[in-house]
């Protein structure tokens, strides 16, 4: 089995503040192969690295990023939110980021444009200087689900690699990890149960807040759309690898919600097939990790570098599999991985054995 590359989500998050400095140094810390941040512009078009419009979550203010310039961000506390101990932690700049990572040896990074709410074809060139000027070209992929601003990037940097982020099968996140489904027999689940924790407090309309946040990104990423066009691209892009294949410029890898890998098991070996590298996000649980690594991903991107990388490695020392498709048996060159393909059952066995492999059907390993 091949073992993906660790894609800490805005840093540790888990452990600290994130898409702050001191979430990347603790990232590399604790065992990632790199790190995944967002970039967005100021009011006064400096770049920043944060993750929503809106600082409401992580600061005591209430505003937006495009409203405010780099000198009221760096006076607010990004870091009190989270932990006591990273009081006064501030908003990271695209080129400390970048120069943070140049600095730790063979830290990859995920970039993820933030479209400005107003188009601005200034903003990709600037952060292309940006990572031209950290030495990190070789190292960084750019990515965002706003695909034109990639088509531009590389347009005007072809070496650099880009990964498009999909939003892929938006129904399949209501369902189980596969192995859930076999293990504990569930008939409906999700990788955290309800809480009264996992609710947004509705104190000074903090939820409508978030909800136009969204959809506020949501208009960026299709500008000048209306709802009906913007569903129609959601739609599209349901069925990644066929979307992918309208793209009008080479990408790198596909970023997805990881539960679009639950409905269609062989979106792996679509994208490969293309000469694409997989990734899936945010994945923070031991059966999701389950779930996905038989499929082959090529990058887990997860909130929870160090724990993931304890699953992987012991999936890896239990299992010694590797992943290919449950279709076309007699052309398989690798173990399979099905979602109770039961009606090939009686052949599987005859075809593994010739080729010397083992046979995963549920992830129930088959000798």
């Amino acid at each position: 089995m091949t073992t993906p590359q660790i894609i800490a989500h805005r840093g540790a998050s888990y452990l600290a503040p994130e898409n702050t400095l001191v979430a990347f140094r603790k990232a590399m810390e604790i065992g990632a192969d790199g790190v995944e941040m967002d970039v967005q512009k100021t009011y006064d078009n400096e770049l920043v690295i944060h993750h929503d419009y809106m600082v409401d979550m992580h600061t005591d203010i209430s505003g937006q990023i495009y409203d405010l310039t780099m000198g009221e961000l760096k006076t607010l506390d990004f870091g009190s939110w989270k932990d006591a101990i990273y009081a006064n932690e501030r908003i990271a700049t695209l080129q400390e980021a970048l120069e943070l990572c140049a600095g730790m040896e063979g830290t990859q990074v995920q970039l993820e444009l933030k479209s400005p709410l107003q188009d601005d074809p200034d903003f990709v060139p600037r952060v292309l200087d940006a990572v031209r000027a950290a030495g990190l070209t070789d190292r960084l992929t750019l990515i965002s689900f706003h695909h034109s601003q990639l088509r531009q990037a590389k347009q005007l940097m072809p070496e650099l690699k880009v990964g498009a982020l999909t939003y892929g099968a938006f129904l399949s996140m209501v369902l189980p990890p596969p192995v859930v489904w076999k293990d504990l027999g569930l008939v409906n689940s999700m990788d955290e149960p309800f809480s009264e924790e996992n609710c947004i407090d509705l104190r000074n309309n903090l939820i409508y807040r978030t909800v136009a946040d969204k959809v506020d990104m949501l208009r960026a990423n299709f500008p000048g759309e209306t709802v009906e066009q913007v569903i129609g691209h959601l739609e599209e892009q349901a069925d990644v690898a066929t979307y992918i294949k309208t793209l009008d410029f080479p990408v790198d890898i596909v970023s997805c919600e990881y539960h679009t890998a639950y409905s269609n098991p062989e979106l792996v070996n679509q994208l490969h097939a293309m000469g694409i590298q997989a990734a899936f996000w945010t994945v923070d649980t031991q059966d999701a990790v389950r779930s996905l690594l038989p499929l082959g991903p090529d990058c887990i991107v997860t909130n929870r570098p160090d724990r993931v990388r304890e699953w992987v490695n012991a999936e890896i020392r239990n299992k010694k599999i590797t992943k290919r498709s449950c279709a076309g048996y007699q052309n398989c060159t690798g173990t399979f991985f099905m979602s109770e393909c039961k009606n090939h059952y009686e052949n599987i066995p005859a075809v593994s054995a010739s080729a010397g492999l083992t046979v995963g059907i549920w992830n129930i390993m088959i000798p």
